[in-house]
C-alpha cells in the first residue's frame, strides 16, 4: 500500500528540478517557490493491560521533506519528496515518498491534485478517527482535496487512495468529509470517512472486501483568545455512528452508536486535550488483517475510553514548533500511557523577504518556557 521511489522516478524529480529552475527565471509573471520541512518523533505507548491487539510500541524518527515548484497567481505545481529515518533501523533511509501536485488556492477556495502533505489538511480529525502511525508513517495523501473557507464556516471534502490492487496490494481508499459552522463562541461541527478495503488480483487473504466508516456530528463552545494567553478552550460533545461491514453474505453489517466529548485547553505553553467516548463497541466484525482493515483507535473495542494528553509547547513560530506530552488511556478499566516529543520544521523563500521588524515580530519569536 505504500509506494516507494524507484530509481526511475528518482531522475523524473531531478528533470522536473531542472525544468522549474529554467522556467522560473524565464516568466516575469512566475514565481518560484521552494519549502523545507521536517519532523522529529518520539511515540512510546505502554499498553500491556490493555485490550488485547492494543500492542505497546516505541515509534522514533525524523522525515525530511523538501519541495520546489512554480506559482501562478493562485496556481501552482510542485514536486519534492519525503525522506524518512526510524532511529535504530540499519537502513540508510527507511522510506521515501514521491510528491507531486497541483495545488489552486486563495483565502476562500484550497483545492489540491496528486501526492501532496497530509500534515495541516485534516487537523480536525483526532486520534480516534484516524491513529497516530499516519501522521509518522503516511506523510502524503494521494488524490484530491478541497476546502471552501468563508468568515464564519469552513467545509471540505476528501479522496485519499492508499492502495492500487495488483498480485500483492489490495485496493483502498478514503473518502472524507468535514466541516464546521460558527455562531461567534458556540459551533456546530461534522466530520467524517467512509474506506474501501477491496482485494488482490488474483483474490487472496479472506477473499472479500471489506467497508468501514464513521462520522459524527456535534455542537460546542469556543472562547480560545478571549483572555490574555488563554491559546484554546474548546469543548464538543458529539454523536457518533460507525459502519462496519464484510461482503461475504454471511456477517452482519455492524452500526456502532455512541457519544463523544471533547475539551482542549490550554494556558500560555501548558495544555490539555482530553477525549471520552462511550457507546458500543468497534470494529468487531472479523477480518484477516485487521490493521490494514481499521484506521482508528483500537481502544474503541471497549464501550468506554478516556484519553487525556497534557502537553508543553517548549518553543513556537511560524517556522519551528516544539512540544512534549504525557498521555493517560482508559479502556474501561484497563490503564495505559503514553510519552510523546515531537520537533516540526517548515521552512520557505519567505525568510529572506524584507520585513518591518516590528510587524513581524510574533512570526520569527522562539517562545521559551
Amino acid at each position: 500500500m505504500r509506494r516507494f521511489a524507484s530509481v526511475g522516478s528518482g531522475w523524473l524529480c531531478w528533470i522536473v528540478l531542472a525544468w522549474l529552475l529554467i522556467a522560473s527565471g524565464r516568466a516575469d509573471a512566475q514565481s518560484f517557490e521552494w519549502k523545507a520541512g521536517a519532523f522529529g518523533f518520539f511515540d512510546n505507548g505502554e499498553y500491556s493491560k490493555m485490550e488485547d491487539g492494543v500492542l505497546s510500541q516505541t515509534m522514533f524518527g525524523i522525515r525530511f521533506s523538501p519541495e520546489v515548484g512554480l506559482k501562478y497567481k493562485d496556481f501552482g505545481l510542485f514536486v519534492g519528496t519525503h525522506l524518512l529515518t526510524s532511529f535504530g533501523s540499519p537502513k540508510y533511509l527507511d522510506k521515501v515518498y514521491f510528491t507531486g501536485y497541483f495545488q489552486y488556492e486563495n483565502p476562500r477556495h484550497k483545492f489540491l491534485f496528486g501526492a501532496f502533505p497530509r500534515q495541516g489538511l485534516l487537523d480536525n480529525y483526532t486520534n480516534i478517527y484516524i491513529r497516530d502511525s499516519f501522521q509518522y508513517f503516511r506523510p502524503n495523501m494521494t488524490g484530491l482535496f478541497y476546502q471552501f473557507t468563508g468568515r464564519s464556516q469552513f467545509v471540505n471534502l476528501w479522496l485519499d487512495w492508499t492502495g492500487a490492487r495488483s498480485k500483492t496490494v489490495r485496493e483502498a481508499f478514503f473518502v472524507g468529509l468535514s466541516g464546521e459552522q460558527r455562531f461567534k463562541w458556540f459551533f456546530v461541527s461534522l466530520l467524517g470517512y467512509y474506506y474501501h478495503y477491496a482485494n488482490t488480483r488474483p483474490v487472496s487473504g479472506d477473499g472479500v472486501v471489506h467497508d468501514n466508516g464513521q462520522g459524527q456530528v456535534g455542537i460546542g463552545f469556543d472562547f480560545s483568545g478571549y483572555a490574555r494567553r488563554l491559546e484554546k478552550m474548546r469543548f464538543s460533545a458529539s454523536f457518533m455512528l460507525g459502519y462496519e461491514c464484510k461482503r461475504d453474505h454471511a456477517t452482519p453489517v455492524s452500526m456502532p452508536m455512541g457519544f463523544v466529548l471533547d475539551l482542549h485547553a490550554q494556558y500560555w505553553r501548558v495544555g490539555t486535550r482530553t477525549l471520552y467516548y462511550y457507546g458500543q463497541e468497534r470494529y468487531t466484525v472479523p477480518t484477516d488483517v485487521w490493521a490494514n482493515t481499521y484506521w482508528g483507535n483500537p481502544m474503541l473495542r471497549a464501550k468506554s475510553y478516556l484519553q487525556s494528553e497534557w502537553y508543553v509547547e517548549f518553543f513556537k513560530n511560524d517556522f519551528v514548533e516544539a512540544k512534549a506530552a504525557f498521555v493517560f488511556h482508559l479502556q474501561g478499566s484497563r490503564f495505559g500511557t503514553q510519552q510523546m516529543v515531537r520537533l516540526c520544521v517548515n521552512l520557505d523563500g519567505s525568510i529572506y523577504s524584507k520585513r518591518d521588524p516590528a510587524a513581524e515580530h510574533g512570526r520569527y519569536r522562539f517562545n521559551f518556557l
